[in-house]
């Protein structure tokens, strides 16, 4: 039996489907597209919005980019609750958005939950949790998070060094395992 060429493949095919396959291409391009363009509009009406002193509508704009997962707005909304610029200040809350962003992998929400921890603000006081926030910072290149791990380390007894070590350890192991995204929710 003959192998058909691609061009005789191709003038098997009927043309509508040929070009139902071509516009289905299209639309999911374009579908991306407006997605991606969308993100980036939210994005910079946040932006703006920041810069001409507008913390509610920041809120508002950035609520819907980190409720969608990304995680700039996430921790961009923390600081909002964080300091109560644009939302009532409510350390829960902030501590549920640095959370987010920082469980995949945004340092800088890594080192203010890590504040968050160390200074019993809106959770109790741990230095353990604190150090191991702190500490995935730093590793990151935060040098506000180098110095931060270092002041804390004084601070904590020997039960808590131990309990720090073990939840690096813990995310080393995890981040050793194939297929393990370390900075990916839910892992």
């Amino acid at each position: 039996m003959r192998r058909l060429s691609l061009t005789e493949q191709d003038d098997r095919i009927p043309s509508w489907f040929r070009m139902w396959t071509k516009t289905a291409a299209v639309c999911v391009e374009v579908t991306l597209l407006c997605l991606l363009i969308g993100g980036c509009i939210e994005d910079r009406r946040a932006d703006k919005a920041y810069q001409q002193g507008d913390y509610s509508k920041t809120a508002n704009e950035l609520r819907y980019l980190a409720e969608h997962g990304d995680v700039r707005a996430q921790y961009d909304l923390g600081v909002l609750y964080d300091t109560g610029e644009g939302v009532p200040q409510d350390n829960h809350e902030a501590m549920s958005w640095y959370q987010r962003a920082a469980e995949q992998g945004e340092a800088r929400a890594q080192y203010n939950l890590g504040l968050m921890y160390a200074n019993g603000q809106g959770v109790p006081q741990d230095y353990a949790e604190a150090y191991y926030w702190i500490t995935l910072a730093a590793a990151q290149g935060n040098v506000h998070a180098v110095e931060a791990r270092e002041y804390y380390a004084e601070k904590m007894t020997p039960a808590q060094k131990a309990r720090a070590k073990e939840l690096l350890d813990l995310h080393a192991r995890r981040a050793a395992v194939p297929g393990y995204c370390q900075f990916c929710l839910n892992k």
